[in-house]
């Protein structure tokens, strides 16, 4: 009897533990790579023994985003600059961060953690040395800056974790610290706060959304979404994943107001696509790789739904785009 009960625990056991397949149906291909420097193709990291990036922030460049005309735009934090391609990998101006900090009054140099477009030609960075958002003109080359308000205020940041923009002009600033966004609008000025939003995707349009988890054992995951940043979270969607999620990040809105979410399991990435009424249009699924970098910097879209990511083994780090 106990020797039956024993199998019967350990079938139980392999029962539980048993995972559902989840083929890849996707794959990346290289598009764009860059040599380790400071060069005109080059970005810079600091790498591992084994040719990764060091593990953690401002280890290499912090911000890859392309804008809605597919140029390409880079943070290449540690060479203190943003780099600009066009949508077939040539390269365009560099812009200097030193000099647009020094422009601006900044009392330290800069240290990028994030990049977004903003309106009128106008290029929104992240700068975590001074607490700051640096925008450029990206046309003439001059630059301004929005400082944090006084500590203790209402619309005060701790720090610049992420940055977002819609086409009203307005700046989204999350701050982890404070679990807390902090919209400015076009000018700098503070307008709303929205108190336990971190993690958001904000669509051109303003509609933002988030993820959250359900309590308990048998954790799921939901997108909720609204209308106009402060109004009413509603739910959008429930991820049904194959088998358990282990990490999930929003990766953004496309022009058509499409959400793009992705996530890991223990044996796949996956990539789904929602449209505005939640129902899903698109679903990637790839291996699992080692990138190379922290994997908790994720992917990113561009306006017309591609999704990209990186590769770092040193000597080279490439921009791949799924297929």
């Amino acid at each position: 009897m106990n020797k039956a009960l024993a199998f019967l625990l350990i079938f139980l056991a392999q029962t539980a533990f048993a995972q559902v397949p989840e083929p890849a149906n996707a794959t990346f291909s290289s598009w764009l790579a860059f040599s380790q420097g400071s060069g005109k193709q080059q970005l810079f990291w600091l790498s591992e023994d084994n040719g990764s990036m060091l593990d953690g922030p401002f280890q290499g460049p912090m911000a890859f985003i392309t804008d809605r005309k597919s140029n390409l735009w880079v943070g290449d934090s540690l060479n203190a600059r943003v780099l600009a391609f066009d949508s077939k990998g040539k390269p365009g101006r560099e812009y200097d961060l030193i000099r647009a900090a020094k422009e601006t009054g900044l009392a330290s140099d800069p240290l990028l953690i994030d990049i977004v477009p903003g309106i009128n030609g106008k290029l929104l960075v992240a700068d975590a040395s001074n607490n700051a958002i640096i925008e450029i003109d990206v046309r003439s080359g001059k630059s301004r800056a929005f400082m944090a308000p006084a500590a203790g205020g209402k619309f005060y940041w701790s720090q610049i974790n992420k940055l977002h923009s819609d086409d009203q002009g307005r700046i989204y600033i999350e701050d982890v610290a404070l679990r807390q966004t902090v919209i400015l609008n076009s000018n700098g000025k503070p307008e709303q706060v929205l108190a336990g939003q971190i993690g958001i995707a904000v669509a051109e349009n303003s509609r933002t959304a988030l993820i959250a988890a359900s309590a308990g054992e048998e954790q799921q995951w939901f997108v909720y979404t609204c209308e106009k940043p402060g109004s009413e979270m509603k739910q959008l969607a429930r991820l049904n994943a194959e088998n358990p999620i282990l990490w999930i990040s929003l990766l953004g809105y496309d022009s058509h107001n499409t959400l793009h979410v992705v996530y890991d399991t223990r044996l796949a990435r996956h990539y789904i696509s929602l449209d505005p009424e939640g129902r899903i249009t698109r679903k990637h699924t790839t291996t699992l790789q080692d990138p190379g970098y922290d994997v908790n910097r994720p992917d990113w879209i561009d306006k017309s739904g591609k999704i990209y990511t990186l590769q770092v083994n040193h000597p080279a780090l490439r921009i791949l785009k799924l297929e």
